[in-house]
């Protein structure tokens, strides 16, 4: 834990002098939950972690630089970490200090219509639309092994390292592909892309994500079709999935770990209602494999109350029900979250 303040505390020495030329933004979120979690044919047990389901939580802090070059041409850079809120890691018989993890980090250049990035990023088929889903980054959201999102690198989990990303905006279009350039990452040539349009009230998504296996002609491919529309204080959101790099929470095979996977389609709705600090939302989610017993329904519902634009408590409960006992959820959660 010493080790990552010190490497935190050097990093903000280094960024410290650059606030003299370039402007620094320092933002990030906390997040603690409780709640009651049944996993399978286990027990059920009381838990207090950032989330008790174990799928990502949003606590972080981050470092964004940008640096105004003229002629509308600007730089850019972040530093990212993840924290648990509960310090598990810290404890006298843990060493592996893996409290505080790396996320993103990279570094670009970006003008009025298109953007150049280079670094650990998030995948694009992740973030055009994992921000349809409220309970995103809470034990009530429906990607990973909330059954509703695949995860994983080339779904809407973790990280895409070794990344070149180019991108453009115009006119409420959005176009961004990453490849993967590095012949020593193990997924060398593997390329993620994203097409988006709308406005301040809807949005239409399609992304795609094909994974290469270096030395090998096999691959997988996950695509998706989403949208998303807000009509006064109703909310709606949906999305189909296609997904070969599937991941293992829901007894699939490992994102990453095998080429030519039998394939699962993910489909997903949301709806929700907000009147004033009051919010009320619901989704739910089928998983269809290929693999024999191995579908799913999920879904979650729940209520969130806005002290402020940057904090809110929320309570839900969260239920999987698979073909496989072993692999079912059951979970009642409440949580609180600040963004600063």
């Amino acid at each position: 834990m010493n080790k990552n303040l010190l490497a935190i505390a050097i990093a903000a020495s280094l960024v410290a002098p650059l606030a003299v030329q370039a402007e620094v933004k320092v933002s990030g979120a906390f997040q603690a939950e409780v709640g009651t979690l049944e996993i399978g044919t286990g027990d059920r047990q009381t838990i207090t972690d950032s989330d008790i389901t174990g799928n990502g939580s949003p606590n972080r802090v981050r470092f964004d630089v940008t640096e105004n070059l003229g002629g509308g041409l600007k730089g850019f850079a972040r530093f990212d970490w993840e924290f648990d809120t509960f310090n598990r890691a810290d404890t006298t018989n843990d060493t592996s200090n893996t409290n505080i993890r790396n996320r993103e980090k990279y570094i670009g250049l970006k003008g009025s219509m298109a953007h150049l990035k280079m670094g650990r990023i998030q995948g694009i088929y992740k973030t055009s639309s994992l921000g349809y889903d409220k309970w995103s980054s809470t034990s009530l959201q429906a990607r990973n092994g909330g059954g509703g999102m695949s995860g994983g690198n080339f779904g809407h989990s973790s990280f895409v390292e070794d990344a070149l990303e180019v991108g453009f905006n115009a006119g409420g279009l959005k176009g961004t592909v990453q490849y993967v350039a590095d012949e020593t990452n193990g997924n060398e040539g593997s390329i993620l892309g994203a097409l988006q349009y709308g406005g301040k009230t809807w949005e239409v998504t399609a992304a795609v994500a094909n994974q290469e296996f270096n030395n090998s002609d096999d691959n997988n491919i996950n695509w998706k079709l989403a949208g998303k529309a807000t009509l006064g204080g109703l909310y709606l959101a949906l999305q189909y999935e296609n997904v070969e790099t599937a991941q293992s929470k829901l007894g699939l095979p490992a994102a990453g770990s095998t080429a030519n996977v039998d394939a699962a389609d993910y489909i997903w709705g949301e709806a929700g209602y907000r009147m004033d600090n009051a919010e009320l939302i619901a989704w739910v989610g089928s998983v269809s494999s290929d693999i024999a017993d191995h579908d799913a329904l999920s879904y979650s519902v729940g209520a969130k109350y806005h002290f402020s634009k940057r904090m809110f408590a929320y309570a839900g409960y969260h239920k999987t029900d698979s073909d496989t006992d072993a692999h079912d959820v059951d979970a009642f959660v409440g949580g609180v979250r600040l963004g600063f």
